[in-house]
């Protein structure tokens, strides 16, 4: 994500209209009245439905629904959320689950409508507020929920770092500056799993687009679908990916509580992967991913390159 440029990542969605009839009878029952008027919300990379509603009678609500024939994957990443949302308190910061609807294909969210819009994180005040709830968060959730079993930060970079090693013969989806340090890389991100510790539950997915700002200056964390165990920082982390590719981002991140050099190597880590990722056909129905993946991993990679060449 970039500062001051809008919503980051910004998908594809479905029009509230055009999902199944059982998905939209069910919502209507939820509410106790049928839907009036659905806006379709802006930002977020999932190829379902994504949308404001509102009753005849003004009531509002949030919901997001997907199915298989959308993107294979997604649905998954939706019952994800519903599993880590159940292990959750009621906070100011994360809008209240109103109901769940799972029919093996199709799958729904029902959320609390959060009346706000996504930051401008180049503005110190809003950035600020971001901030402050993302560490609230963060405290909050340290250590993780307890019953609650999801994978590890670990186990995902260690596949990220993995990127590199698929590169070593290929290099060209790198920057030049890169493309000739594969085999040193590749040996400083041996070790990088065993430096995320599992002490916290992190969202993994801070970005301006999954961030809402209120009216009262209050923000609301949204989509959990990302959700892992790992550091205490790693959310302030990701939300420093927002200024990466500018001097801010080494400023901020020095607060964080995370060591200089897995910072840098957590740049390495997933900017190459996105490197990797951003050649790939686009999945069905994410048609702007790999545009978004090659944006990102040149940002990334220029944090990353500024932090080795100081």
């Amino acid at each position: 994500m970039s500062v001051g440029a809008g919503p980051s990542a910004a998908g594809v969605h479905q029009s509230y209209d055009v999902i199944p009839n059982r998905v939209r009878a069910w919502v209507d029952k939820q509410l106790d009245a049928p839907v009036h008027t659905a806006m379709t919300q802006a930002g977020g990379m999932s190829p379902g439905c994504a949308a404001r509603l509102r009753t005849a009678d003004g009531r509002g609500a949030f919901v997001k629904a997907v199915g298989s024939v959308l993107n294979p994957r997604t649905p998954e990443l939706f019952r994800h959320e519903i599993t880590v949302l159940s292990h959750l308190a009621p906070a100011p910061y994360r809008p209240d689950v109103l109901a769940t609807y799972d029919d093996g294909d199709w799958v729904a969210l029902l959320l609390a409508d959060v009346d706000g819009r996504h930051p401008d994180l180049s503005d110190p005040v809003e950035a600020d507020a971001v901030w402050t709830t993302v560490a609230a968060q963060s405290r909050e959730l340290t250590p993780p929920p307890a019953g609650l079993a999801v994978d590890t930060l670990a186990d995902g970079i260690r596949v990220w770092a993995g990127g590199w090693t698929t590169m070593a013969d290929d290099p060209a989806p790198l920057p030049p500056w890169a493309q000739s340090r594969v085999g040193e890389f590749i040996e400083r991100l041996t070790t990088l799993p065993d430096r995320m510790p599992t002490e916290s539950l992190c969202h993994w997915d801070v970005r301006d687009d999954n961030l809402l700002l209120r009216a009262d200056g209050t923000v609301a964390i949204v989509d959990w679908g990302m959700a892992r165990f790992g550091p205490a920082w790693a959310d302030l982390f990701m939300l420093c990916l927002a200024w990466v590719d500018q001097p801010e981002f080494d400023l901020r991140v020095a607060d964080v509580g995370a060591d200089t050099v897995t910072v840098t190597d957590l740049l390495l880590a997933i900017g190459g992967w996105l490197a990797l990722r951003s050649t790939q056909p686009a999945p069905p129905g994410l048609p702007t991913l790999p545009e978004f993946q090659r944006r990102e991993s040149r940002r990334i990679l220029t944090g990353a390159h500024r932090r080795l060449h100081p």
